[in-house]
Parts: C-alpha cells; sequence; structure tokens
C-alpha cells in the first residue's frame, strides 16, 4: 500500500498514481500507527515542557539578584 502526504488516502501499490489526486510519486509511507505529523508534535511538547521550568528559573534567579543588589 502506498500513501499519499497531499490528500492522506491509502491506495493500492500497482497504482502509478494517487487516484484522489493524481500525483504521481507519493514523498512516504506513514509510520505504521503513527500520524505523520505526530513527531513534529512530540518534539515541540518536548520544548515546551523544558522550557517552562527553565524560563520560570531564570526570572527566578533575576529577581533574586536584584533584591541581593538593591
Amino acid at each position: 500500500m502506498k500513501y499519499c502526504r497531499n490528500c492522506h488516502i491509502l491506495y493500492s501499490s500497482a497504482a502509478a498514481a494517487c487516484p484522489k489526486c493524481g500525483i504521481t510519486e507519493p514523498k512516504a509511507d506513514p509510520p505504521a500507527g503513527q500520524k505523520p505529523e505526530s513527531r513534529a508534535v512530540r518534539r515541540d511538547w518536548l520544548w515546551i515542557l523544558i522550557g517552562v521550568p527553565v524560563l520560570i528559573g531564570v526570572v527566578y534567579l533575576l529577581i533574586l539578584l536584584l533584591k541581593s543588589l538593591g
């Protein structure tokens, strides 16, 4: 089976082009059991989960620094 990333359908490997949109070369087959975009979504969440605590820590350290100077 081939996967068309343009129209997101599966079609026969024997077909030369996607029957829905007509693209002749599909970009790639999707990973088994995953949407093609799921890796990027996980990467975005990872940056959020790491970035927010780091940002809070930097703000906290700046506040402590300003209190010690003043």
